[in-house]
């Protein structure tokens, strides 16, 4: 069975605040027979709703290790806490409860705010409620640049690891596999550091983060009745020049030389499949799946929605088809700058760990 590390590291500085106290948590494992010269690196990136310790991507990890010959990793990036389901809400509209709870159950509320879930529980309605997640500039969920620094920072610190221990590996096979949001961040990380994969597997990924220009609503039952939840995250008044993340934008005039498979469903409710399958296929190198429900198989995806419900494992088995190996070395800039249409980003491994400047 593959060995499974984890470790802390300093993270790189928030580039919102300029603060420098963060710590970044990576999870890699390694193949039962060690590392050689043919073993790859392997980053997992999940969207909503997963993490670092969901158990799917804790399985994936421990089995594509010794199954594909990789070192597979993942991180706790900026902002993954905000992204799951929210322990603490409160009413979009107090005045509900009126309409909602009798007298009675009125005064027991007003006694003992406790007992508000308990009531509703009995109650066979849809109530809508803000989640209460407390977000700051120092951790919010930012859906972009600094959750792809991190990503970016793990890969580079397990590539360090691996050549402290004097472990040769093959730096001309690493992979990104994500799901939807995280997709999308692999596609932002093979834009701020071009060439630094090998393959991508993008598994409906958005355009642009959705949720920088609308609210996260998350359905939830609490016995008998459901609560719509609606994140209002921070970032939609942190991020500036919204446009620069934008797959079109982000991917103009790009020449790097990633080879990139895309997954989307044609019944997608959060992504326009027929502007991605452009995006995709100006990029260059790159081959884009179309899954409509004649080609959904029970197997690697049971739907042609958003995600595809996808089997992660079958999905990337399938993915791995289609992989065709780095013929030669591309060597890495040990600085370089990324221009995009309103911003410059300054990217220096000259002290190992990247550091970025955006200006």
């Amino acid at each position: 069975m593959s060995e499974q590390h984890s470790i802390n590291i300093a993270a790189h500085h928030n580039i919102y605040t300029g603060i420098s106290n963060r710590e970044l948590r990576i999870d890699f494992s390694t193949p039962q027979n060690g590392v050689n010269h043919n073993t790859g690196l392997l980053i997992f990136v999940p969207g909503f709703g997963a993490n670092i310790d969901s158990k799917v991507y804790k399985k994936m990890r421990e089995v594509f290790a010794d199954t594909y010959n990789m070192v597979t990793i993942q991180c706790n990036y900026f902002g993954n806490a905000f992204m799951q389901s929210a322990d603490h809400f409160k009413l979009k509209n107090p005045q509900d409860l009126q309409k909602i709870l009798t007298k009675d159950e009125l005064e027991i509320t007003a006694k003992d705010s406790s007992a508000l879930l308990k009531i509703l529980a009995e109650k066979n309605i849809l109530l809508p409620v803000l989640a209460d997640i407390k977000e700051n500039a120092e951790e919010f969920n930012d859906m972009s640049y600094m959750q792809a620094i991190d990503i970016i920072s793990a890969i580079e610190a397990v590539r360090i690891i691996l050549g402290e221990n004097d472990l040769t590996f093959n730096v001309n096979r690493i992979i990104g596999y994500g799901h939807s949001h995280g997709a999308y961040l692999l596609h932002l990380s093979n834009r701020l550091v071009p060439n630094m994969f090998s393959f991508l597997v993008d598994n409906s990924a958005w355009i642009e983060p959705v949720y920088l220009s609308s609210n996260r609503v998350l359905y939830q039952k609490i016995g008998r009745s459901t609560l719509a939840i609606e994140f209002d995250y921070l970032a939609k008044k942190m991020i500036k020049n919204k446009q620069n993340l934008n797959l079109e934008t982000l991917y103009n005039n790009f020449n790097g030389k990633t080879q990139i498979l895309s997954f989307q469903g044609d019944e997608d409710n959060l992504v326009d499949y027929q502007k991605k399958k452009r995006v995709v296929e100006g990029i260059g190198n790159s081959a884009f799946i179309l899954v409509k429900k004649d080609d959904v198989d029970n197997f690697k995806y049971k739907s042609n929605g958003h995600g595809l419900n996808a089997d992660f494992l079958e999905l990337f088995s399938f993915a791995l088809e289609f992989e065709r190996p780095r013929q030669e070395a591309i060597e890495r800039e040990i600085k370089h700058r990324v221009d995009l249409e309103y911003l410059s980003v300054e990217v220096d491994f000259t002290h190992g760990l990247p550091v970025f400047d955006f200006k």
